[in-house]
């Protein structure tokens, strides 16, 4: 049978393979947290009993520049970003943009959006409507995500340019 310590070892480890945040603040409350300090007299030390370093767990939080410098490269992947499965990055995204989908705006990343080429035309029109430059540099750094599917949808930024101008 278990002893308490190894089966709160046993959570802990559990709960870091499964993305769950191991700071204390996101699991004060909880029974584990508890229990972890009882048996380990300290929260941080159960953690580091369970083979984690808690001082690169309890680390320094995500900055605005990270987080968006994180979610360009998950964005970049074509995979769908979704905010279960990054906690740590959603917990910064929500903390500097407000939410999850905000961050992604910022970086003109429009969760969902099926490019088609109609679609592809009408985001750049809404820009060109809003006398914004759609130069494949300002769009890298304003709509990755637009000037990418334009470039798939079309063969190149300057082709879907040109279908949003007809």
């Amino acid at each position: 049978m278990a002893t308490k310590k190894e089966l709160v070892i046993e959570e802990i480890r559990r709960r870091a393979a499964a993305g769950h945040s191991l700071k204390s603040g996101s699991n004060r409350g909880d029974w584990l947290y508890a229990a972890a300090v009882r048996e380990f007299r300290s929260w941080g030390r159960a953690i580091d009993a369970a083979g984690l370093a808690y001082r690169e767990i309890k680390g320094r939080p995500l900055s605005k520049i990270e987080v968006r410098r994180r979610l360009r490269e998950l964005i970049q992947t074509g995979e769908p970003v979704l905010a279960k499965d990054h906690p740590k990055l959603r917990e910064a995204a929500v903390r500097h943009f407000g939410s999850w989908k905000e961050a992604l705006a910022a970086l003109g990343h429009r969760q969902g959006t099926r490019w088609t080429k109609h679609a592809v035309v009408a985001a750049i029109r809404e820009h060109l409507a809003k006398e914004l430059a759609v130069t494949s540099n300002e769009m890298r750094r304003r709509d990755e995500n637009l000037y990418m599917a334009g470039r798939r949808q079309f063969g190149s930024w300057a082709a879907a340019v040109k279908a949003a101008q007809r």
